[in-house]
């Protein structure tokens, strides 16, 4: 195995999703003297899972100066959502009447490394397909061993974001600790669509807990039912039969999905509102969270990659503040950032779970009535 001279770099960023990918470009435009690396496990190829962009999305974009490169990659523009939640009947909530404008469902792949690249074209480090082996914390920083394909290669870092999503794997080995709200899980399976019907999410409430399908780009459709982890166990929901008798229950996802065919197997993947404690070192640790390594929210509420971009660009004016003008205080400043931005949703969150009453002698929606009178 070859093994490269060690490279010296101001940032290291570890995982290149929408969140880390997010930091590198705003570092570049923030404060372009330092100097940033990206390591990204994967090779953008495989299917993503998280598609909804809402219209606040946009401005984001256009801050990070990638704008004109996500138009021309011809995601699916959408200008609405429909929810069977507190009653039957379907209500509507149509962008149109937006002053934002459509939102957007993705191919999270396409979007992903397009963000990445952009990053490589501003100056960003970037290297793909590679895994961090060994992490050492160091006199003023941080030296990383990565292996990228057969060759060996040695960063030294100033500060290091971690952007490796829920796992949060480099915060976690650091002391931070998540506060959980929740056992929320998703049982995910996508489907052909080449007739490309209703491309708008619609979410349908059960007693369980939730179902969500949404179009997508390339005649693909996804479908999710959303319950907690032990609920999702009892009811076997990883098995394709049962998954499969439980959507035939549904009323309206059932019927939106006629004419589609499975594509894959079902996926199962944690969904719990969470809170990074803290989601910042202290200056003489360096390093801080991004993305949903910072916090996970709810798919409900069709925010988790607005709040990728914002902790991305916010967390970069915490680094550069540390690093080019020895100011401390960003750090803090981040700190507080996630912990009221993770505040304000949760009651949000509580507020959209209380219009739901339907069942009120269920296991999941007596723990989110449960919920609704103290702080998540």
């Amino acid at each position: 195995m070859a093994r490269e001279p060690i490279q010296n770099v101001d940032i290291v960023i570890v995982g290149g999703g929408p969140a880390g990918s997010a930091a590198g470009l705003s570092l570049r435009s923030h404060e372009p003297g330092l100097s940033v690396a990206l390591v990204e496990a994967s090779d953008y190829a495989g299917p993503r899972i998280g598609e909804t962009l809402p219209p606040p999305a946009r401005r984001l974009l256009e801050h990070l100066g990638v704008w004109q490169s996500f138009l021309g990659q011809g995601h699916a523009q959408v200008y609405g959502t429909a929810a069977a939640w507190g009653a039957s009947v379907p209500y509507e909530n149509d962008f149109l009447f937006s002053m934002q404008g459509n939102g957007w469902h993705l191919d999270r792949a396409v979007f992903d490394a397009m963000l990445a690249d952009e990053a490589g074209r501003r100056g960003v480090h970037r290297l793909s397909d590679a895994r961090v082996t060994d992490v050492e914390r160091i006199e003023r920083g941080w030296h990383l061993s990565v292996q990228a394909g057969q060759d060996g290669r040695e960063l030294r870092a100033r500060f290091l974001v971690d952007a490796t999503g829920a796992s949060a794997t480099f915060a976690r080995r650091n002391g931070a600790r998540f506060e959980s709200a929740d056992r929320l899980t998703g049982f995910v399976r996508f489907f052909e669509d080449r007739d490309g019907n209703d491309p708008r999410s619609l979410v349908e409430a059960f007693e369980d807990g939730w179902w969500y399908t949404a179009g997508l780009p390339g005649g693909l459709r996804i479908a999710a039912c959303m319950t907690d982890a032990d609920l999702g166990r009892d009811r076997r929901l990883s098995d394709t039969t049962a998954w499969t008798r439980h959507l035939e229950a549904s009323e309206r996802v059932n019927e939106r999905l006629q004419g589609t065919s499975p594509k894959g197997e079902i996926v199962v993947r944690a969904a719990q509102s969470r809170r990074l404690s803290p989601a910042a070192g202290t200056a003489e640790e360096n390093w801080l969270a991004v993305g949903d390594a910072a916090s996970v929210f709810d798919p409900l509420s069709s925010s988790g990659i607005t709040k990728a971009l914002r902790s991305g660009i916010f967390a970069s004016y915490a680094i550069a503040d540390l690093l080019a003008k020895n100011d401390v205080r960003g750090l803090e400043r981040y700190r507080r950032f996630v912990r009221d931005e993770f505040e304000s949703y949760t009651r949000l969150r509580a507020r959209y779970y209380g219009e739901e009453r339907r069942w009120p002698e269920s296991e999941f929606w007596r723990r989110r009535a449960a919920g609704l009178t103290r702080p998540l």
